[in-house]
């Protein structure tokens, strides 16, 4: 049995070819000037926080999206202030430490026209802990361990509305009522 020919493919626009090669690797970043980034004031007694949930959550985006550490990350979001001229001060290693453990993050949700149609799927994500690490250095079983992260996502503006990760036998369906009890009941369609 002869192999089929693979598709050769001739780019015939150069320029505009050139260009979407350079879209590929441009960033833009953009800090909204109204944010509130210093924390407001709760009105209770002890130490009121420096630094908003958004500006943690902003440096902590930052060090996932770069893959970089702590202070990494600090030090480049002040650079990214500096550039854009805003005084903002930022914040320093211990408080993104310590205040990344409690953090709520609260993603904003555009909404859909209509009801909600909730799509759901899963995939597995593979975990690597440190017996993984052992047996690739020293040999040895390797201990292989799957996690499944479900996904709702809305089918209309496909924002995910809610995840939940379990083990790798759990399948889509009995994940779902949780799925739903993340979505508020006023945007939820009964029927």
């Amino acid at each position: 049995m002869s192999r089929p020919t693979s598709p050769t493919y001739k780019t015939r626009n150069w320029p505009a070819y050139n260009e979407a090669l350079k879209r590929r690797g441009s960033l833009t970043i953009w800090f909204d000037p109204e944010m509130s980034w210093e924390a407001v004031p709760t009105g209770s007694r002890g130490r009121q926080q420096s630094y908003s949930d958004a500006a943690i959550q902003t440096c902590l985006s930052m060090k996932v999206l770069f893959g970089m550490a702590l202070r990494q990350a600090t030090g480049f979001v002040e650079s990214l202030l500096r550039l854009i001229g805003l005084d903002w001060t930022v914040l320093d290693f211990s408080t993104l430490s310590r205040r990344q453990k409690t953090l709520a993050v609260n993603i904003p949700y555009r909404g859909s026209k209509g009801p909600l149609h909730l799509l759901v799927d899963s995939t597995g994500i593979k975990v690597e802990g440190e017996g993984e690490w052992h047996a690739r250095k020293h040999g040895g079983p390797k201990r292989r361990v799957w996690r499944k992260i479900h996904l709702g996502v809305d089918e209309q503006t496909l924002e995910v509305r809610a995840v939940e990760i379990t083990g790798s036998h759990i399948g889509d369906a009995p994940v779902l009522p949780d799925l739903l009890e993340q979505i508020p009941a006023d945007q939820q369609c009964h029927g």
